[in-house]
């Protein structure tokens, strides 16, 4: 089977992802190819990943890859070498439906100082309340993905050590949204420490109340 044989059905992920690979660059979040993101139809519960050494600035239909529920591919273009991760996280989380692996900087260098990244805002707390961390694991391996799937059960956002993030959502603007929610939590933490402050954060008796209403 070709890549041509991905059906029409998966036009619109195709073009929010893509789109969402540019964004992802220029706002820092990765470079080159740096990253791989995957969607799931619940349908048929195939999963669409970005092809082996993709660039997420330049995502074209022909960089993308068709896999099974069971992870078998699909298509004779090469998935990313970190399906196995998106793979293992659909697998504990039903209600996801896109998931995105980023390499952002802020992040991965203060998990690495083993700062941890702080809500600040009512954004951070209404859509990354439950920051996860891993330690390194090698990329695309097994273990990796086993630890980061155990770890994304009752968390949306994951931090992999010496590595990147990974997070998850109904849909491409809700998954990105995250990733771009937690880079700035990520900045503001590291602002707040060059100004001598390890503490401040969102209010904990005030997070039952951040949330969004629309």
């Amino acid at each position: 089977m070709s890549s041509l044989e991905i059906g029409p059905e998966w036009d619109g992920l195709i073009s929010e992802l893509s789109a969402a690979g540019a964004a992802s660059v220029q706002a820092g979040l990765a470079i080159a190819s740096g990253g791989n993101f995957s969607a799931r139809l619940h349908e048929s519960g195939n999963v669409l990943v970005t092809a082996t050494g993709a660039f997420l600035n330049r995502l074209t239909r022909e960089s993308f890859a068709l896999l099974s529920p069971d992870g078998v591919a699909l298509t004779t273009i090469r998935p990313s070498s970190e399906w196995r991760l998106h793979h293992e996280v659909f697998r504990v989380r039903p209600d996801a439906n896109v998931i995105m692996h980023l390499h952002p900087e802020v992040c991965v260098a203060l998990d690495m100082l083993e700062v941890p990244i702080r809500q600040m805002t009512l954004d951070h707390v209404a859509y990354i309340p439950t920051i996860a961390r891993i330690p390194f694991f090698p990329n695309g391996s097994q273990a990796l993905a086993s630890e980061a799937g155990n770890a994304m059960r009752h968390a949306d956002c994951l931090v992999l050590g010496n590595h990147g993030c990974s997070v998850l959502g109904t849909t491409v603007d809700d998954a990105f949204r995250r990733a771009n929610n937690l880079e700035q939590a990520a900045r503001m933490t590291y602002n707040f420490l060059v100004l001598g402050d390890k503490e401040t954060e969102f209010p904990p008796a005030l997070r039952a109340t951040a949330v969004h209403s629309g």
